[in-house]
């Protein structure tokens, strides 16, 4: 099922308030974070999606100093989500090889990223696959690839990069 734009707004919002929360209280189960998150107006949200955005954060339980379990942002994946960041800001690189194009972004940007490529259907591209890091997308044809990075580059408002795919 495709996804559209005010989707994508509505998942990384979820994404933010979720990190704010976790960042300032204290919370010992999904279903907590659950009902916090449906108190914030997010009525449908379900387990599944807290769950995933848990993943997505990077978030571990921890104990605190009074013996609990309680939910806590690893602070070496911590980024800042941003809703007003562009899109090039959010990727680290775009590169290919012999068969597939690779989108490495900013932790947690991976499956917006990813759900923007796929929302312009473009006839070049088979498929996106998107982790919290990287965005795999798999050209109908191999024969065009450069073609397909190009595109790809220019929806996400990347500059080319001749010689290297690594961005500045």
């Amino acid at each position: 099922m495709k996804r559209t734009l005010p989707t994508l707004e509505k998942e990384h919002q979820q994404l933010i308030l979720c990190h704010q929360l976790i960042a300032s209280r204290r919370f010992s189960s999904q279903e907590e974070l659950r009902q916090e998150l449906q108190r914030a107006g997010y009525k449908n949200i379900g387990q599944s999606t807290i769950s995933q955005l848990l993943k997505t954060l990077g978030v571990a339980k921890v104990q605190n100093a009074k013996g609990k379990k309680i939910y806590a942002l690893n602070e070496q994946s911590q980024f800042t989500p941003d809703a007003q960041r562009p899109v090039n800001e959010m990727v680290t690189d775009v590169d290919h090889n012999p068969q597939f194009v690779v989108v490495h972004v900013m932790s947690g940007y991976g499956r917006a990223v990813g759900r923007i490529i796929d929302h312009h259907r473009l006839p070049e591209v088979l498929g996106v696959i998107a982790s919290s890091t990287t965005v795999l997308v798999a050209p109908r044809e191999t024969t065009e690839l450069e073609r397909v990075c190009r595109i790809i580059r220019r929806i996400l408002a990347i500059k080319e990069n001749h010689g290297s795919n690594r961005l500045p």
